[in-house]
């Protein structure tokens, strides 16, 4: 039996007032809802594409202390890491790259600029492990200036920046930005001097333990080896292939240098290995709780919305009783009153629904047109912007779908179990 969509529409209208209101609040609970997972997805994937540059896909290898005594080994002696540990690393099978780090101990200054952080020492191929990316006019680190143990340098946007546009006394909490090409000109670093070569691009990301990458410097590894001879290195940055499991490249590593050094294969603290990529997942999980969370606070408040469904449909109800019983009586099932309150309320949040999702729409668009680029926090994010993606839009159609079902079920259900006499009795 087909259902009567015209007296679906009137019985609508015949409750215009309390009908506006009812879709006023889904629009406004829509819209809550929508923009609440639309900017835990645009955080989710700034903070994302924040973790996956830099040494986010990097098992980050450092010296540690005996725990037991093996070997040339006592407990407590320390393990340095040296630069032919990474011809040894490269030969394991599943070890796609590795490349050694270590911080300069001076600090890099300009016309009395310092700088805070240490610069690190690498090799070219650093670049392309951890996804660097040098500004136009500029040049990374080339197999030239390794042999010739060159003194050039790549800095960071911001170390640039606090270097050679240095912020106005009492101005500290504006975002510097790099106002001139510091490319050709001579820093200090310690007593030498070296040239700049390049400044990357600005990058939230992070490197080694912790370093923004945008207050980051490079000089070549060939360099620091030429000022600090026999040194031990700070790190190994190591990039397993993506099949294996990388706890056991880990263990295998760690292993493998144990005996190289003469130490205990089984003493865990010899050598620690951080996989990056593990933390990402556990930063993951918690940003897919926080949009979650974020989604539910929503919910409850189309939940509210699906309240005054409800009420409108049991004061249709209450109203077309006579009506109910009629078309009960002429052979209309209980099922066909049910799907009939249950259409009705879909409407209502299909109506209230289309407006709020084009709101919504409308105020991502409003944002993505606004600029945040000078805003610290909103580099430090990743620059997450709102995203009404498809899956967002999907769990916003279930929720609607869920909410006005559920508002709607028990006014059918009465509906349903209305009798003759009922209806007759009704005025």
């Amino acid at each position: 039996m087909m259902l009567p969509i015209r007296q679906i529409f009137q019985e609508m209208a015949a409750e215009k007032m309390r009908l506006f209101l009812t879709i006023l609040a889904v629009v406004w609970a829509t819209l809550c809802i929508t923009m609440m997972l639309a900017t835990g997805e645009g955080l989710r994937q700034g903070l994302i594409r924040t973790s996956e540059n830099g040494n986010g896909n990097l098992i980050y290898l450092t010296g540690g202390y005996a725990s037991m005594t093996a070997g040339s080994f006592y407990q407590g002696k320390a393990l340095s890491l040296q630069p032919d540990d990474i011809n040894v690393i490269r030969q394991l099978p599943s070890i796609k790259a590795a490349e050694p780090t270590v911080e300069w101990d001076a600090r890099v200054s300009y016309n009395d600029n310092p700088t805070w952080q240490n610069p690190l020492a690498v090799n070219p191929a650093y670049k392309e492990l951890t996804g660097l990316s040098v500004a136009p006019g500029g040049r990374w680190l080339n197999p030239l200036d390794m042999i010739e143990q060159r003194k050039v340098i790549v800095i960071g946007n911001s170390a640039a920046a606090h270097l050679f546009s240095p912020p106005d006394e009492g101005d500290w909490m504006k975002p510097i930005q790099l106002t001139t090409n510091p490319v050709g000109k001579v820093v200090k670093l310690g007593d030498e001097e070296f040239t700049v070569i390049g400044v990357l691009e600005r990058n939230s990301a992070q490197i080694e333990q912790g370093t923004p990458l945008d207050y980051a410097m490079f000089v070549p590894f060939t360099t620091w080896e030429r000022f600090h001879q026999n040194a031990a290195i700070s790190a190994i940055n190591i990039l397993p292939h993506p099949t294996v499991v990388r706890e056991r490249v880990a263990s295998t590593v760690k292993q493998v240098l144990a005996r190289k050094y003469g130490a205990s294969p089984l003493d865990i603290s010899l050598l620690q290995a951080e996989d990056m990529l593990l933390r990402q997942k556990t930063m993951r999980r918690f940003l897919i709780g926080l949009q979650s969370f974020l989604g539910l606070i929503g919910l409850i408040t189309l939940s509210v919305a699906g309240i005054g469904i409800a009420n409108v449909m049991y004061a249709t109800v209450k109203r077309s009783t006579r009506d109910i019983g009629v078309r009960m009586a002429v052979g209309a099932t209980p099922t066909t009153i049910k799907l009939h309150y249950l259409v009705q309320a879909l409407l209502t949040m299909s109506i209230g629904g289309l407006f709020g999702l084009t709101l919504t729409y409308g105020a991502v668009t409003l944002i993505k047109s606004i600029s945040f680029e000078d805003n610290m926090l909103y580099q430090e994010l990743g620059q997450p912007i709102p995203e009404l993606s498809l899956p967002v839009v999907g769990i916003v159609i279930f929720a609607l779908i869920l909410v006005g079902v559920a508002s709607a079920w028990f006014p059918a259900k009465k509906a349903a179990n209305v009798t003759p006499l009922e209806a007759l009795q009704s005025e």
